[in-house]
């Protein structure tokens, strides 16, 4: 995908050789002869990078860049310069300049301050897209060898390139977003963002500025143009998690989105592309959701070309097996130590329990035994309990007995002296490694142990 550069410089000799040099290594180009022009444009048209002249006509530079990155605040910038002072390239830096370089410019070193830039904008751009998300096998990908979960991969693999709007229902925990990953993965919008969008975490009243964005002042509160989700993720992908919660008023504008390619921001009557995928997801049956009047018909169709049904857990319980190693693993590589490991004995357990939170309760209940148990085999005698949401836990053959109380401070006392007596045990009361162990000050250690009145075994003589 071909970056684009903005040039802004009111001098219209420099603006046609940073142009010609930066059309023949490959880059598209922008230019503009003010900073109200460059803004104009940009506003149109997306930019990667930004080569800006700090002082012109109108707005100056510096100016210039404080309302592109009220737009876009990882935008990068470069100043340029013939007669700037120090001060002024630390002033421009702090405030939030990519680089500084004075004219006349060298075309070398201005191409590699580019890459650099482009660079810094690219990972910018994977992160946001991750989330924060590692890129672990699990969270990448639906993990399974049964039937009916390599259906469903099959079926992802197919529908990723025909591009089409896609909706996936599934109950709590059964990867949905997983599943809508993959289909931007495996699609041409790859290198492309992709964004997720919890409909339920946006306030009402934000959820236009939020998928269309918003110029300055287009409404009480609004101090800085914003640009919108549909905006960001343009020839990319917006997944939109229980988008039946959507308002109605909100679906009619998605479905405009979605059929012109484009979006208006609040305050700007202006079309602004936004070629984007839209790919949907809900627990609740849509079908019930029509009939009670909480979806529309046409927005409906239109984002149901190809449904995609991700089955409960425990209907794939032959799964359990591979879920269990490679959530562990994931566990080990986000906590540190080693993975843990299950008896047989648990493993049967957990294959006749329910799941009703499906791979994220059991994603849940691996995280737990890894910071209870770490690297150690997980058997019926320190399992912790399945079901947590009484708090409820069975301890290791060192803890008192007492099980989480209702009261936070209790549960938390609790966990600490379960925790800390199976780790002094574990090192035979050697308090440094014990310390070392867990990655606490000795002094710190000895505190607690005061603290909880614990008692070392008595030697044998």
């Amino acid at each position: 995908m071909t970056e684009t550069i903005l040039i802004v410089d009111d001098e219209q000799a420099i603006r046609e050789s940073l142009q010609g040099l930066l059309e023949d290594e490959g880059y598209s180009v922008i230019t503009a002869a003010s900073g109200e022009e460059a803004i104009a444009r940009y506003r149109k048209q997306h930019a990667n990078c930004v080569l800006l002249d700090i002082w012109m006509p109108g707005i100056d530079g510096l100016e210039t860049m404080n309302r592109l990155q009220q737009m876009d605040r990882n935008i990068p910038i470069i100043l340029m310069s013939g007669h700037a002072t120090i001060d002024t390239a630390v002033r421009a830096t702090k405030q939030g300049a990519f680089d500084f370089v004075e004219k006349p410019l060298s075309s070398d070193k201005l191409l590699i301050l580019i890459r650099n830039a482009l660079e810094k904008q690219k990972l910018f751009m994977e992160n946001a897209s991750l989330k924060d998300n590692l890129r672990l096998k699990s969270s990448d990908e639906l993990i399974g060898n049964s039937a009916v979960i390599r259906n469903v991969r099959k079926l992802i693999e197919r529908v990723a390139m025909a591009d089409t709007s896609v909706l996936i229902l599934g109950e709590h925990g059964t990867g949905k977003a997983i599943a809508a990953r993959m289909l931007h993965n495996f699609s041409r919008r790859q290198d492309a963002p992709f964004f997720e969008l919890n409909v339920a975490s946006i306030p009402e009243q934000h959820i236009n500025s939020e998928l269309f964005g918003h110029e300055k002042g287009a409404f009480p509160g609004a101090l800085h143009a914003q640009r919108g989700r549909f905006e960001a993720a343009h020839k990319g992908t917006l997944f939109f998690d229980e988008i039946c919660d959507l308002k109605l008023s909100t679906q009619a504008k998605i479905l405009r989105a979605m059929q012109e390619r484009s979006i208006q921001r609040q305050g700007n009557p202006s079309n602004i592309p936004a070629n984007v995928r839209v790919i949907g997801a809900s627990t609740s049956d849509p079908e019930s959701m029509l009939r009670e009047g909480k979806l529309r018909e046409e927005f409906y169709y239109r984002l149901n070309v190809i449904t995609i049904q991700l089955p409960p857990l425990r209907e794939r319980l032959e799964d359990l097996p591979l879920l269990v190693e490679t959530l562990s693993l994931e566990q080990a590589a986000l906590l540190g130590g080693q993975s843990i490991h299950f008896h047989a004995t648990v493993l049967e357990t957990m294959r006749q329990y329910p799941w009703q939170g499906n791979v994220r309760e059991l994603r849940n209940f691996i995280e737990r035994c890894h910071i209870l148990f770490p690297g150690e085999e997980i058997t019926p005698d320190n399992m912790p309990a399945l079901d947590n949401r009484s708090g409820n836990q069975t301890t290791t053959s060192s803890s008192t007995g007492n099980s989480f109380t209702d009261s936070f401070q209790d549960a938390r006392e609790s966990f600490e002296k379960h925790y800390l007596l199976h780790h002094l045990e574990k090192h035979q009361w050697n308090i440094s490694k014990t310390a070392k162990d867990i990655g606490m000050e000795r002094s710190q250690l000895h505190r607690k142990i005061k603290s909880f009145n614990f008692m070392p075994p008595e030697k044998d003589s």
